[in-house]
């Protein structure tokens, strides 16, 4: 039976450069480093916060190596392979499995729309690249167009990899659906301001963009939860809304790249066709943070990188 995955998992920013050209190497380790001493359980590696679609191969690869080398062991690792072509996630699934990751991930067919039996196909031909590694499927039909029910799992449940689920969906019935299916397939949450109704629906744990910043609440929120005081996760939930309330006043991705920037990890900008944040925007965000009380993460400085 393969393992369940439990826990908070921030879906990993990807440090750039100012022009958002560059990946920043030493940033990334930084961040890494300082989610762990917040006390997250893993990460999710170039998934759509880190921009992975947007990533060359030779940079996800080498992001996803530089993550398991600061991490030594310490988190739990999901690799997000997903590509616009069938082949290159092939590629990059069966990297990802030299390495020994926890996991890999990938989204459906996006632009081109495919019938059931391609979708099939697209997955169980990224598992076969992959051998023994656990095989996730990403459930984010807001950004990819494409909904992956409980009857499309069922089926790629047939593809004997397939153990897990990445759920960035509001419809929390299907969710349900998805945990009674098997008692050996992993459901994350991937909504961060629904995370207790996730928890609450028999999810495992919870994969998001805003862990980034709010590490140490979401952990609090699901040790409060995986103790059965929901009083408490609830308040915790409450809290982290209003947080996520001041993060979405700006283009996210950027916005939480000046957040940790001026906490001393400098994340640069988000990567084309996404835009950089204006002066005002960057200011605002700021302003929003600290009238919302989001401190989460100790100063970079105390952060150790090998």
């Amino acid at each position: 039976m393969p393992k369940i995955l439990r826990g908070i998992f921030p879906a990993l920013l990807t440090p750039l450069s100012d022009d958002g050209s560059e990946v920043n190497y030493g940033a990334l380790r930084q961040l890494v480093e300082m989610q762990i001493a917040s006390g997250v359980h893993g990460f999710f590696v170039c998934g759509g916060s880190g921009e992975g679609i947007l990533l060359t191969a030779g940079e996800r690869r080498q992001i996803l190596e530089t993550v398991l080398d600061q991490v030594n062991g310490r988190a739990q690792i999901i690799a997000h392979v997903g590509a616009i072509s069938t082949a290159q996630a092939q590629e990059l699934a069966e990297h990802a499995a030299s390495l020994h990751v926890d996991a890999i991930a990938a989204i459906p067919p996006i632009y081109f729309k495919v019938d059931g039996a391609a979708l099939h196909d697209h997955y169980r031909l990224i598992a076969e690249s992959a051998g023994d590694t656990p095989l996730w499927v990403y459930n984010i039909p807001s950004a990819t167009g494409v909904e992956i029910t409980a009857a499309v799992m069922a089926d790629l449940r047939t593809i004997p990899t397939v153990s897990g689920i990445k759920y960035s969906s509001y419809n929390l019935y299907d969710m349900k659906r998805i945990t009674g299916l098997s008692p050996d397939i992993t459901v994350h949450s991937g909504f961060d301001e629904v995370c207790i109704a996730g928890l609450t629906m028999g999810a495992h744990g919870a994969i998001g963009s805003t862990y980034n910043v709010l590490p140490s609440t979401f952990v609090k929120l699901f040790n409060a939860a995986s103790r059965g005081d929901w009083a408490e996760a609830q308040a915790i939930q409450g809290r982290a809304n209003q947080a996520i309330q001041a993060l979405l006043s700006v283009p996210l991705i950027g916005g939480m790249k000046a957040i940790l920037t001026a906490w001393g990890i400098h994340c640069g900008s988000a990567r084309r066709p996404q835009r950089p944040l204006t002066d005002t925007e960057r200011s605002t965000i700021l302003a929003a943070v600290e009238a919302a009380g989001i401190q989460d993460l100790e100063p970079a400085a105390k952060a150790t990188v090998r």
